[in-house]
């Protein structure tokens, strides 16, 4: 096989599938990258068996093969090489491969391609999606996902395949995130899927520019593809904990409007001063202000106050700043709304003139918290 890259070229399609492959798996195959220059195209694919992606590279094909090699060592090689000269890529005897750059020869010991796994197509029917909605819901939701193994059923992003839409969400026992896209619901048979966390990842990496997006659903597994790339991922098994949409109330007793990056700063400066085992802070609320503050007896305290834009009601709530500010961040709109119903329901935090993106944070007893 001997082929020719562009640097630019050759670095981003190694780092898109870099991120796949397994650098501490039992079989060192996974942690390469298969090298496939077959029919006119030169594609590259790797996997840890349970996310695979495949991915399109341009480049000149001078002869036609495959092989695999390290994932890491030849991306590290690659994004040291100058960029104004092309790159070639030759295999040797013995599943050698040669990189040449300039005065630089770089020879590397890969592996055959016939133990790698064989990864599968998106041929069939599935649904589109625009690559920018997917990768977004993907951004509003995916900080609250669970990262606790032995909670494994939300240890990804569940999609809840509704007839109107689709729910894209992610919880832990402390906060939950919600966003909605359009319908991608294909068969009466599958009501939603969870897509672990890794995968999620990977998704909102190699999809990030695309215009659109087919997804096609396979037993225990789901495709996402463009015309560049293709990306699987195994499902989490089991049924997701449905309760999450009991938690949306039918109303509010308060609401207050206030400026996301000023809330967000003023959470963050606070929370300096908490308590490092808890992150607690207070939130008090009136119509006409927010003041956040915390007290420590080994640290300090600290507040600040904000005028709301809008308001009504009252509240005082101890909640966790360091889940209240990866909310807020996660906020993609100038203002943001808060909604609560008492010290002790959750608070629901809103992006102003976006209905399909809702957060909710469970209060904490500052009694007890601080």
């Amino acid at each position: 096989m001997e082929l020719t890259f562009e640097k630019d070229e050759l670095l981003y399609a190694l780092q898109t599938v870099q991120g796949v492959a397994s650098g501490r798996n039992t079989l060192p195959i996974l942690a390469n990258v298969l090298i496939r220059a077959q029919d006119g195209n030169v594609e590259f694919a790797a996997t840890d068996l349970e996310v695979g992606i495949r991915f399109k590279v341009v480049g000149t094909i001078k002869e036609e093969g495959s092989i695999t090699v390290s994932a890491k060592k030849l991306t590290d090689i690659v994004r040291e090489l100058p960029g104004d000269k092309p790159i070639s890529l030759v295999t040797t005897a013995n599943d050698r491969v040669e990189l040449t750059c300039g005065d630089g020869v770089y020879k590397i010991i890969g592996l055959s391609d016939e133990e790698f796994p064989e990864l599968p197509s998106a041929d069939g029917e599935g649904v589109t999606i625009d690559g920018e909605t997917l990768c977004s819901v993907i951004r509003k939701t995916e900080f609250a996902a669970s990262t606790e193994e032995f909670r494994y059923l939300l240890n990804g992003l569940f999609f809840n395949l509704l007839e109107d839409r689709t729910e894209v969400v992610a919880m832990d026992t402390h906060y939950l995130a919600l966003a909605h896209c359009p319908a991608l619901k294909t068969s009466e048979d599958v009501s939603g899927f969870i897509v672990p966390l890794k995968a999620v990842k990977e998704i909102a990496r190699t999809f990030a520019n695309s215009p659109e997006v087919k997804i096609l659903h396979l037993k225990n597994q789901i495709l996402f593809a463009d015309d560049n790339a293709t990306l699987m991922t195994r499902l989490v098994e089991g049924e997701y904990d449905m309760r999450y949409q009991s938690l949306i109330p039918e109303s509010y007793e308060g609401r207050a409007v206030v400026l996301r990056e000023s809330i967000l700063r003023a959470t963050r400066r606070v929370a300096l001063l908490s308590n490092p085992k808890s992150f607690a802070i207070s939130l008090e609320i009136d119509p006409e202000q927010i003041r956040i503050s915390t007290e420590t007896p080994e640290l300090g305290e600290a507040h600040e106050t904000l005028a709301v834009e809008s308001g009504n009601g009252n509240v005082r709530m101890g909640l966790d700043a360091n889940r209240l500010t990866e909310i807020f961040a996660h906020i993609e709109t100038e203002s943001l709304v808060l909604e609560f119903s008492g010290e002790f329901s959750f608070l629901t935090v809103k992006p102003v003139g976006d209905d399909g993106h809702t957060c909710f944070i469970a209060p904490m007893r500052l009694a007890t918290a601080q």
